[in-house]
């Protein structure tokens, strides 16, 4: 326990770590999370899923021995990993110099089961490189569906159902929203041109291939219509609400592909994409993105913009977000307004010059300003996050 002192009086906040097995509450099973308890006692796949997770299992490190790398996988599409990888870095990417089975298992696509012997191509190696009839007949569930709704709301006016490996997928994708959307520029913090529709479109569609139950029977789907953008994802949710940065926390549903996705230079570090889209959503239209973690994982960001809004306005909207690191910094403030940069750092586990420029971009933004001396003063919140 810890105690802490707020306006004199005491606050007592424990942490308590995430269970490492699935417990049950008078016969049934419950997902914990911000704004209540959830029954999914019925819900066997849900429940399949938590434990597997719990047990640091994931669907995509499903071994299968008799996938042929020559026979099932493209290997054009190894090739081009390889070359977007070594593209991604100064000196020459380790890649460069290995044959593909040595490729595949230094990404982790190819494992060894040291409990059992059995060796193989992964799930994610097959969902990342494998041909198309490989992929339907092991992986069936794993499509995409992108519409274009404007006149017939009912159907769609245009259509591309894509099955196929997550590397096609990803280009398909973003394809299909640069063309149905406004490729409206805007200018960032630094009066820099910028495409934020580019921007959100690699967001969403990384999302929707890093981030979803990849052997869910549901499909995903990327729905435009006149006035905003959808995307959906079979999920496994955490929180069960709207996601905002206050209850944000980042989690790789499938670490493994999302390593390649890094590693190859398509995607930044874990829970980025957040910020970006919440960051572009207000360049493109002023508007903030709506991010929803139920059954399906959904994003919603407008595409209409109040024309009355100039660009210094637009980049004041995107700049007053917060991300994770400055919310957690102001969030101790309003506990202790007297709390040392240095005991922060040590809260958060971040080094005391990241707090110092916290805390000077808080004051930038106007979130707090400084009362009395620096020994003796303290903070003083001037606007909630």
């Amino acid at each position: 326990m810890h105690e802490i002192k707020v306006d004199g009086k005491i606050l007592l906040y424990t942490h308590i770590e995430e269970s490492t097995e699935i417990h049950k509450c008078k016969g049934k099973v419950f997902v914990r999370n911000y704004e209540g308890d959830f029954d999914i006692s019925n819900n066997i796949p849900l429940i399949a899923s938590i434990h597997n997770k719990k047990r640091k299992i994931f669907d995509e490190d499903t071994i299968y021995p008799y996938v042929s790398i020559e026979e099932d996988l493209r290997l054009d599409l190894i090739g081009k990993a390889r070359k977007l990888a070594n593209s991604n870095v100064k000196k020459r990417h380790i890649w460069m110099d290995m044959t593909d089975l040595e490729l595949l298992k230094s990404a982790g696509l190819y494992k060894v089961d040291k409990e059992t012997g059995k060796q193989g191509v992964t799930l994610a190696g097959v969902m990342l490189f494998g041909k198309d009839n490989v992929i339907s007949n092991i992986n069936p569930y794993c499509r995409t569906d992108a519409l274009y709704r404007v006149d017939d709301l009912d159907r769609y006016d245009d259509r591309d159902f894509i099955e196929t490996n997550l590397i096609d997928m990803y280009d398909r994708l973003i394809d299909f929203i640069a063309k149905y959307t406004m490729d409206r520029f805007a200018l960032d913090e630094n009066a820099r041109r910028v495409s934020p529709r580019n921007v959100m479109a690699r967001e969403i569609v990384l999302n929707t291939l890093m981030h979803r139950d990849i052997t869910d029977g549901h499909t995903s789907r990327v729905i435009i219509y006149k006035d905003k953008l959808i995307c959906e994802n079979p999920n496994s949710f955490r929180t069960n609400g709207l996601l905002t940065i206050k209850n944000y926390t980042p989690f790789a549903k499938n670490p493994t592909i999302a390593k390649i996705f890094r590693e190859i230079g398509y995607a930044d570090e874990l829970g980025s994409g957040f910020i970006k889209i919440t960051k572009n959503s207000y360049l493109y239209s002023g508007k903030p993105p709506i991010f929803e973690d139920k059954e399906m994982f959904r994003v919603t960001i407008p595409l209409l913009r109040d024309e009355k809004l100039d660009e210094k306005d637009l980049i004041n909207l995107a700049n007053d977000t917060l991300n994770d690191t400055l919310n957690d910094t102001l969030n101790l403030l309003k506990i202790n307004p007297n709390m040392k940069q240095k005991d922060i750092a040590i809260k958060l586990r971040v080094s005391e010059p990241t707090i110092k420029r916290n805390i000077k971009e808080l004051k930038e933004k106007g979130y707090i300003e400084r009362e009395g001396s620096k020994k003796t003063g303290r903070w003083k919140i001037l606007k909630n996050d």
